[in-house]
């Protein structure tokens, strides 16, 4: 029997995990000082105003714990600051330095070269199609996940 949605889930996840484990290796040998998860949510960040680390914690379903410690060594390395939020003192939101910016575009890069060469030679690999679907289904799944805690 074919399942095209578990074909699907198990190939998102082995190209997920593949693309996790080189990042990682390739953070490393630049000399890096981020793993994958942290430059995931250093890219967040840069993609998304007015994040606190609460919420960024909710959409890349990390631990609260994990994500406060990322929080505390990012800002350690001058990647990330806090600002309190002037709409609610209580908050503090996540932002990128001009050191952090600069990480995110050299990782950016290479997470360009990675792809390009996962990419099979001479095919029509339509990236923004895909990315385009897969955004559909992270929005509904983030979502239904936001409605379910409320």
């Amino acid at each position: 029997m074919e399942d095209s949605i578990l074909d699907f889930t198990t190939n998102l996840a082995i190209l997920h995990r593949q693309f996790q484990r080189a990042m990682n290796q390739i953070l490393e040998a630049d000399k890096m000082p981020v793993n994958i998860t942290e430059f995931y949510l250093l890219v967040l960040v840069s993609e998304t105003s007015q994040l606190n680390q609460r919420r960024a914690a909710w959409t890349m379903a990390v631990d609260e714990g994990l994500m406060a410690r990322m929080v505390q060594h990012l800002v350690s390395l001058s990647l990330l600051q806090k600002e309190t939020d002037p709409d609610d003192r209580r908050n503090r939101r996540l932002k990128l330095t001009a050191d952090g910016q600069e990480l995110v575009k050299q990782a950016i890069a290479v997470l360009h070269d990675w792809w390009q060469d996962a990419t099979p030679p001479d095919s029509a690999f339509d990236y923004a199609n895909i990315t385009n679907q897969l955004q559909l289904l992270s929005s509904r799944v983030l979502r239904d996940q936001q409605s379910e805690s409320h």
